[in-house]
């Protein structure tokens, strides 16, 4: 009786409402495709950090640079080409729509764009000088907190002789999140930005702790004379393909499968809350003519389990919350050099990228495990690459090879074609040596680690008018051990998608996801058996002219091997109201979810505030329901709300450990100030 009304009530709501989603929405729904493919959190954070910035500021296309494109992950290398010579050969856009002009700009990819970009008609160049800079300069302050309602095992109430007695039992700081961003833009010549986080758990105000737990500051100066860039504090970095250097972003395997090969993208600032993967230091963009030269320095203190002499792990999750962490807190070094080294004509380019870095005074040690055999250890190492880049009208070809310390290499080399505006394909091959290391390395692949992979990836994308089609097949496979397989093994991906646009009103898509991975068959022995899962996903979006957009998805999934097969499923209905005219913006969404088994677990993703990216799993059998709110309450002053809750009918308890709920519901209020001058 339960799903009988679940699924009337979605019918029903989907019976009313007809149209299309709002725009910015298609490129968060890409982020989606990411999360399913296990992808590291914290660079998806990452990406819709910078994206969600970028939605806040666009790009006049008019002036925008190839590396400024480059930052937006939904247009290919051929179509920033494209783009960059329409303009060059026709001049500037007038008017936003003129991109449907551009050769192999379909409108999905339009579509997805639009948020991060804008025409701006300019007479003249403003002088850069101090009163415009004041004059014309953009001022933000943004103020986070999240808490949980529910009381969490880790701040439960005790007595001071059973918290001496396990210390380790109980969180030091207080349930509540809270960060601090205050940001300074004059256009993209000057910004400066300064963050400041403390996660649920850590103290801010205590005994132990005054303050935020982690403190960014990042400041940086373009385009004057031959100095491309040059940026202080806290910035990231990523040449070629990524083997060498890449602690950005790196594009992973999407239904876009036009867009496979990673875009060089330079320095970028990082301003972000996200406690890895960046540097900090000194970077340095020089330009003259056709060659690039880009320098950069960093020293970092990391969370480590160490000895005196000795790194064992890195601790990267960014908590500080128990005794147990502050153990680790900065108790390794990281020190950092580099260069890059490019030179480009119209059609070619070919780059050099060396690293070099050292753990301070200590050695990197993990402790031996057939699997770890090959990883990094030592007190130093670096990493040479060579990368090149072709295009020519309708083809692109690009790759990098790079070594190590040890003389392991690691090479990938990536081919599109588009034949046609309304067809393309790619294809890539990777051969990541089971030896090679390089610990800022991060590209293309099954696994989160440049080491110990080969692999080939055939994707396609056709648009045949309201319609497009398209898929990926990568088959790979280890040539050594991993974590808890401890046999070579192989594996292959397949995903195949339908998407439906049959006019600006409402939208469709349809997409199928295989993959097939080996594991051991038991603790015991070193047989290994393969497995795979199926996911199926349905979405249907649409809205009204009076500004309701709604959005109805269905998943499925089915787990199989030799012992067992499991399903799980999930079906939600979102509800969102914006009308230009109105202070409020407001979304509603509800969902039912049946996955019992972990294999079976359902990536979801749902709005959230501002600068916030939010992808729960749905595990077990429950409802999750939310609300998010912004209101516009003057110019210069906005807020967004949001709250959620999950409620689980087949769980006394949620979580565990020191995040342990008793009782089957968690509720969270989460919401950010937003002040502009």
């Amino acid at each position: 009786m339960k799903l009988i009304t679940i699924t009337f009530l979605l019918l029903f709501c989907t019976s009313i409402f007809s149209q299309t989603p709002e725009k910015n929405t298609l490129w968060m729904e890409y982020l989606e495709e990411l999360s399913e493919n296990e992808m590291e959190a914290s660079q998806i954070e990452t990406l819709y950090d910078e994206l969600s910035f970028l939605s806040e500021h666009p790009l006049d296309l008019n002036t925008t640079t190839k590396q400024d494109l480059e930052r937006i992950p939904f247009l290919s290398g051929i179509q920033i080409e494209n783009l960059l010579y329409h303009i060059y050969k026709y001049g500037s856009l007038s008017t936003i729509y003129e991109l449907k002009n551009v050769e192999g700009l379909d409108y999905q990819t339009i579509q997805k764009i639009l948020p991060f970009v804008t025409i701006e008609i300019k007479d003249k160049t403003e002088p850069f000088k101090l009163k415009n800079i004041l004059r014309h300069s953009k001022n933000q302050v943004l103020i986070r907190m999240d808490n949980c309602l529910q009381e969490k095992a880790g701040y439960r109430n005790a007595g001071e002789e059973e918290k001496e007695k396990y210390p380790n039992r109980f969180y030091l700081g207080e349930p509540y999140y809270l960060s601090f961003r205050y940001g300074f833009q004059y256009g993209e010549r000057i910004q400066f930005s300064l963050t400041g986080e403390k996660d649920q758990g850590e103290a801010f105000w205590n005994k132990h702790h005054k303050g935020f737990d982690f403190y960014s500051v990042n400041f940086s100066l373009k385009n004057t004379g031959i100095m491309e860039g040059l940026y202080l504090g806290d910035y990231r970095a990523s040449f070629g393909q990524g083997l060498v250097l890449n602690t950005d972003f790196a594009m992973g395997k999407t239904s876009d499968a036009g867009n496979i090969g990673k875009k060089s993208s330079g320095i970028k600032r990082h301003f972000s809350t996200n406690e890895n993967n960046f540097f900090r230091g000194i970077a340095l963009a020089l330009k003259l003519k056709q060659t690039k030269l880009h320098l950069f320095a960093s020293h970092r203190n990391l969370n480590a389990r160490t000895d005196d002499s000795t790194i064992f792990s890195f601790k990267t999750d960014g908590y500080n919350r128990t005794y147990n962490d502050l153990e680790k807190r900065r108790q390794a070094k990281m020190n950092v050099a580099g260069a890059n080294l490019q030179w480009k004509n119209e059609s070619f380019q070919i780059g050099t990228t060396i690293t070099g870095y050292n753990f301070g005074k200590k050695k990197l040690d993990p402790e031996l495990k057939p699997y770890n055999v090959y990883y990094l250890r030592g007190e130093n190492n670096y990493n040479l690459g060579i990368d090149y880049s072709y295009h020519r009208k309708k083809l692109l070809v690009q790759g990098e090879t790079a070594i190590g310390k040890n003389g392991a290499i690691a090479t990938i080399h990536n081919l599109l074609l588009t034949p046609a505006s309304f067809f393309s394909f790619s294809l890539s091959y990777r051969n990541y040596n089971h030896s090679y290391q390089s610990y800022f390395g991060n590209s293309l692949g099954e696994s989160s680690t440049i080491q110990n992979e080969s692999g080939l990836y055939f994707g396609v994308k056709y648009n045949l008018r309201k319609w497009q089609f398209a898929g990926y097949i990568d088959v790979f496979r280890f040539p050594w051990l991993k974590y808890e397989i401890d046999s070579p093994s192989s594996g292959k991906d397949i995903l195949l998608q339908i998407f439906y646009n049959p006019n600006p009103s409402w939208n469709m898509n349809l997409r199928y996801k295989f993959k097939e991975k080996e594991k051991n068959r038991t603790e015991k022995t070193i047989d290994i058996i393969p497995y795979n899962s199926h996911k199926w996903k349905y979405q249907l979006n649409y809205k009204l002219n009076s500004g309701f957009v709604l959005k109805t998805q269905l998943d499925h999934n089915v787990y199989l091997d030799e012992i067992r097969k499991t399903a799980g499923w999930a079906i939600s209905q979102a509800i969102g109201y914006k009308n230009n005219n109105s202070k409020f913006h407001i979304d509603l969404s509800f969902a039912y979810f049946n996955a019992i088994n972990w294999d079976n677990r359902i990536y979801s993703y749902e709005k959230n505030i501002l600068y916030v990216f939010n992808m729960p799993s749905y595990y077990g059998e429950g409802i999750r329901y939310y609300t998010t709110f912004k209101w516009n309450i003057c110019p210069v002053l906005n807020l967004y709300t949001k709250i959620s809750t999950s409620h689980y009918f087949d769980k006394n308890d949620i979580s565990s450990g020191l995040e342990e709920i008793n009782g089957n519901e968690k509720t969270e209020i989460n919401f950010i100030l937003k002040v502009i001058f």
